[in-house]
């Protein structure tokens, strides 16, 4: 190719940002305003405002608003999400800075709702954080910001190698999609801004390549959190769309309920638990899976948030692809089948709070290096278990990152190129140009995609099918060195179908070595957590032509949260107003005969009822109830839920009446439990409720189950005392059970 021979593209500059999507942007807008001085090169294959993943998405952003609890945020976060690979000084300095960084990107002019009085409109959710929001238009507000303080911008410019002189990052090599010319940017700070490794799957995410990561791989850089690079979503199979919060509402082909089968409690997010629930079911032959529309979107309106503000640019989009998804996709119906898409968001780059890689002058920031900081811990990231962490992650970093980036470029004396590792790069990068004839980089993608996205390989893992998955990547790159192109955009696709096939090769030496399951990554083989053995971070770098696999120490003694240190969360209290009309003994009546109104007892929150154990004749022990039921913003859950003896609760009782209420998991284990008592009192009844969660909990969970229960045993009068008096007229107790729960009586008499 002609265009190969031309002298190259030399760009001097003090800070080269390579990637120009969200994150890029923002830390070239950063490193502008602290040091004006600067002169800034951002390098983007794509264009510029236009490019990247920010501008395809739902455009929220995590926070932890004014009110929210950081504390309590990073406990539940280190205990359940993390579980305790969590880097917890970023975590921390991540929840600090969130609300602060939505600000700073208002004042760079994006639209990011606010109320009427000027604060940011923040949806809190149930779990101790919150919602933000920006409108889908935000690239090009900070390209214009960007552009206006003087950065300059290069767009259709893929970056393929770092230059380096005696162990530091001095620059980067490339080439221009529009003429194929070679480029050597010399810079004295570089940033790694181009995302993670998507595997080229999702639509939404094809753009992603792992470009960064394998670049910074090849440099010498350490990779780390590589095994958690395996994320899954509920879609709709017909289109391929994404159904955010979906796993709520799934169901067999038997109609049987799945999301109640394999999860456990309230999730805020997408729990590994249904993903390998999902193939379970198709693999014993209850497939194909499908998702209730009519519950999902009377549960959370499309999504716990998302579609809550008013965004021109979010509504074009999304209504967009509604039309298409009518036009070409299933017809609607209020049962639609669903499937699993694999995303992957492999963003291994190991950085530490200031976003510094292990190479001096070289940082990383957004999904390249999300997983990578380790503040997500076991969770794949992005999203990290966390909506709208995505965005944040790369703003944070961004902000994190541009004052030692600032000082490096200062403080740093610019480099000599060298002649003859510049020539050796632009042979390597060519390479492909000069055959006629060879590997095709879509078939190679395409062989690293059919060994990802299966579940077998990617999320149910086992020693056997990691090699089996290793081999084939192997196979894969032992024809990289054939791969041909033709113009500068199928050389494009080359260089991704190398880093491709890296990133898989990197989660599944990574998968290999974890010999344990954690959060986001389960052994089929070693199906326990093990704290004992692995709370380690799995390290992986490049050794000679050899992918090196070795592990950290976590620095757990320094951090505040510990394994088998966790506190469950306090006693929630309601003192409920006096029941006038009620009796104790129409109470005591009620919870043995729950089925005959369990919708009258919370008519909002309240959706179905069964007995799995129906109470014995004349007592209730043993009891076992499914609940079906919603809990302030948390979508409708089933509660499995067992009356037990309040003499043996370890709550203090003080009312002459009381049934213990424990919630307990598949195998019969207690996760909480709750005392009602009461009394008579002139009126009717006086009543107490007391929930004690056995381990931690979302932090705002007390508050949302205290406010639950009152408008539960608030309706006490409304129906009670008509509905014990009509059922008094049947005499036969199997039909009409009868009960006395008052201390006096003794021990319930069918025990």
């Amino acid at each position: 190719m002609t265009e190969t021979k031309k002298d190259p593209a030399v760009l001097n500059t003090d800070v080269l940002i390579i990637g120009g999507g969200f994150g890029g942007l923002a830390a070239a807008i950063r490193i502008k305003e602290l040091a004006p001085e600067t002169d800034v090169l951002l390098v983007d294959k794509q264009t510029i405002g236009w490019g990247g993943k920010a501008n395809k998405g739902a455009g929220v952003l995590w926070v932890l608003a004014p009110g929210d609890d950081i504390d309590a945020f990073v406990d539940f976060h280190v205990n359940n999400i993390g579980m305790h690979l969590n880097d917890q000084d970023l975590l921390y300095a991540m929840a600090r800075e969130s609300y602060g960084a939505a600000k700073k990107l208002a004042d760079w002019g994006v639209n990011v709702t606010k109320t009427p009085e000027g604060e940011l409109d923040v949806n809190r959710l149930p779990f101790g954080w919150s919602l933000a929001a920006a409108d889908l238009d935000m690239m090009q507000p900070l390209r214009a910001k960007a552009d206006s303080l003087g950065v300059r911008l290069l767009d259709k410019t893929q970056v393929v190698d770092l230059l380096k002189q005696d162990g530091r990052v001095t620059g980067a090599a490339g080439f221009s999609l529009l003429d194929g010319r070679f480029s050597v940017f010399n810079a004295k700070a570089t940033v790694l801004a181009n995302g993670d490794c998507d595997f080229g799957v999702m639509r939404m995410w094809a753009n992603a390549c792992g470009d960064g990561i394998a670049a910074a791989y090849n440099a010498g850089a350490e990779m780390r959190n590589a095994e958690f690079g395996n994320f899954y979503d509920v879609v709709n199979k017909g289109t391929g769309i994404p159904i955010v919060f979906g796993y709520n509402s799934l169901y067999n082909a038997a109609g049987e309920k799945i999301s109640a089968k394999y999860i456990q409690g309230p999730q805020p997010d997408i729990p590994i638990s249904i993903i390998l629930g999902m193939e379970k079911e198709v693999l014993e032959g209850s497939g194909p899976i499908y998702i209730n529309m009519a519950e999902f979107a009377k549960a959370s309106g499309g999504g716990p948030g998302i579609f809550r503000w008013d965004r021109p640019h979010f509504n074009a989009l999304f209504g967009h692809e509604m039309e298409k998804a009518k036009q070409y996709g299933p017809p609607p119906s209020e049962r639609m089948e669903v499937s699993l898409g694999f995303t992957g968001e492999l963003s291994a780059v190991k950085v530490d709070c200031e976003m510094k890689t292990t190479l001096a002058g070289l940082w990383a920031i957004g999904d390249t290096s999300y997983a990578g900081s380790a503040w997500a811990g076991a969770a794949e990231a992005p999203p990290g278990r966390l909506r709208g962490s995505g965005l944040m992650n790369a703003l944070i970093a961004a902000l994190l990152a541009a004052p030692s980036v600032a000082a490096a470029s200062k403080e740093t004396a610019p480099a000599v190129p060298d002649k003859s590792e510049i020539e050796l790069l632009k042979e390597k990068i060519f390479a492909p140009l000069k055959r006629d004839r060879g590997y095709a980089a879509s078939d190679a993608i395409r062989s690293i995609q059919e060994v990802v996205v299966p579940v077998k390989y990617s999320m149910r893992r086992n020693n056997e099918r990691l090699e089996e998955a290793l081999a084939i990547v192997k196979e894969v790159q032992s024809k990289l060195p054939e791969l041909h192109a033709e113009d500068p955009h199928s050389l494009v696709k080359c260089h991704e179908a190398s880093c491709i096939a890296l990133c898989a090769e990197m989660g599944f030496r990574a998968a290999l070595a974890r010999t344990e399951s954690r959060g986001w990554h389960y052994r089929e083989d070693y199906p326990e957590r093990d704290d004992e053995n692995w709370l380690k971070w799995i390290i992986v770098k490049k050794d000679g032509d050899n992918m090196a696999v070795t592990t950290e120490p976590i620095p757990i003694e320094r951090y505040k949260i510990r394994p088998g240190r966790t506190e469950a969360a306090p006693d929630a209290v309601v003192e409920h107003e006096e029941l006038v009309g009620v009796t104790p003994e129409m109470i005591d009546w009620w919870w043995v005969n729950m089925e005959k109104g369990y919708p009258l007892w919370e008519p909002n929150d309240h959706k179905s009822f069964v007995w799995e154990v129906p109470p014995p004749e004349g007592g209730y022990l043993g009891a076992i109830q499914i609940a079906e039921e919603k809990m302030g913003p948390m979508p409708p859950m089933k509660i499995r839920i067992r009356w037990d003896d309040p003499e043996d609760c370890p709550i203090p009782r003080t009312y002459e009446h009381a049934i213990v209420a424990s919630g307990i998991d598949s195998d019969g284990n207690v996760q909480a439990m709750i005392l009602h008592e009461y009394e008579r009192s002139p009126k009717g009844t006086r009543m107490r409720s007391t929930m004690r969660f056995l381990g931690p909990v979302p932090p705002a969970l007390p508050e949302i189950w205290k406010k639950h229960d009152r408008a539960e045993v608030s309706t006490f009068p409304n129906f009670l005392p008509d509905l014990y008096r009509m059922w008094q007229s049947v005499k036969d107790p199997k039909i009409n059970r009868q009960c006395n729960l008052a201390r006096s009586s003794g021990k319930d008499p069918a025990k």
